[in-house]
């Protein structure tokens, strides 16, 4: 009989302790929660996101970012502009320019059929650093050259039908070269 009572008591007892739980993830109390007062510039759905709130500002591919400032200043170009043709509907199509050096303003877009990628803003532009860390086109750097290093550097096919690369340096060189197959 004691085995029975302790069968059941012990059992019970456990439940009576989770239940007066102090656990303060455990909400007892539900009229008591603290309800914050409403926002007055909160939008009023949670997906949007408020474009003047955002440090990062982007508009089909213009931004005004101060964090890739630094980085800006570190890039040798204030323009690049790479187009490359090769079937009638697949072309790597790269474009950067720097619009205000001073305020971390800039637009990229890169429009990639070849790798089937498009960016805009602040992704094509950390993408463009990126790729560009291992490239050294200057004002000296040949035209064969330059194609080479831009193939070789994003991983593209050397079969191209039409090669554009319009670059501007820092110093204010500006640079273009055109090759047709």
């Amino acid at each position: 009989m004691k085995k029975w009572i302790y069968s059941i008591s012990i059992p019970l007892f456990a439940i009576g302790l989770a239940a007066c739980s102090n656990d303060p993830s455990v909400d007892n109390h539900p009229k008591e929660q603290v309800v914050p007062p409403p926002n007055e510039n909160a939008t009023t759905n949670d997906d949007q996101i408020n474009k003047e709130d955002s440090g990062n500002k982007s508009d089909d591919g213009n931004v005004q970012d101060m964090n890739a400032k630094k980085l800006m200043d570190n890039f040798p170009y204030t323009k690049f502009d790479l187009e490359i043709d090769y079937a009638p509907d697949m072309e790597y199509d790269f474009e950067y320019e720097e619009k205000d050096a001073g305020s971390g303003s800039y637009r990229a877009e890169l429009n990639d059929s070849v790798h089937d990628k498009k960016l805009k803003g602040i992704e094509a532009f950390q993408t463009l650093y990126t790729l560009m860390q291992d490239v050294r086109i200057d004002e000296n750097t040949t035209k064969e050259d330059a194609i080479q290093q831009i193939l070789d550097t994003f991983q593209l096919d050397d079969n191209y039908t039409k090669f554009e690369l319009d670059y501007t340096m820092k110093n204010g060189t500006k640079k273009e070269f055109e090759d047709k197959k």
